[in-house]
């Protein structure tokens, strides 16, 4: 008897530093989301210093986030978690990573976009995008902090970051639909694939903060 409660003190304890290294890594997540919402923001005003300021930033927190998430995956091989649990957790801290890495590869092409000029409802396109997918990371954090206290909750919050990625698809989409109305980026091909390639980070940003969302769901009702 004693042994037994020893042994679920010493899971739960496990499982609660585990669950702290998915705060640490999602709060880096968020760090590089809000990052990413000043980078654009730098670009519409040109102000490419403190744009390459900004993508530097990013970069560190998604390097950041890296660590933890290897920090993570090498605690999980040495733990004692159900494997459906253990591959929902990987699953999910992978899938919250991605959004760094998308947003990394996005400010970057926006720095090669610099001088590249836009109207402004395009620039508001991309701003409205970006600041949906910072909202995502803000609900999945509250839904990592409650989610083994309110299972409801949840299932709410992760309901709303699929809503969230409709959103950013039909912005995607909107975007897409104006390539070739204007010159500057219609004439150019580099400058078409590279506007293509930034905009289309900030859509898989949103579908892998979705991604992160049905993991951590498929955690909570496996609890049920």
């Amino acid at each position: 008897m004693v042994q037994m409660r020893l042994s679920n003190f010493v899971r739960k304890d496990y499982e609660e530093e585990i669950h702290q290294k998915m705060n640490q890594h999602l709060a880096k997540i968020h760090q590089a989301t809000q990052t990413l919402n000043r980078a654009v923001k730098a670009w519409k005003q040109h102000d490419t210093a403190s744009l390459d300021l900004e993508v530097g930033n990013i970069t560190a927190e998604e390097n950041a986030a890296d660590k933890i998430l290897a920090d993570i995956w090498l605690e999980l091989t040495k733990g004692s978690l159900k494997s459906k649990l253990r591959s929902d957790i990987l699953t999910f801290v992978k899938r919250a990573d991605e959004v760094a890495g998308c947003a990394k590869r996005a400010s970057n092409n926006f720095l090669i976009l610099h001088n590249l000029k836009l109207p402004e409802h395009i620039f508001e396109d991309i701003s409205k995008a970006c600041e949906l997918i910072e909202l995502c990371v803000e609900k999945l954090i509250e839904a990592l902090t409650v989610y083994r206290k309110d299972i409801k909750r949840t299932v709410d919050l992760t309901t709303e970051i699929n809503f969230l990625e409709h959103q950013v698809d039909g912005l995607y989409s909107r975007l897409k639909s104006h390539y070739f109305d204007f010159p500057e980026i219609s004439d150019n091909f580099a400058s078409l694939v590279i506007f293509d390639h930034a905009i289309r980070e900030i859509e898989k940003a949103a579908n892998s903060a979705e991604d992160a969302a049905d993991a951590l769901r498929s955690i909570v009702i496996s609890e049920i």
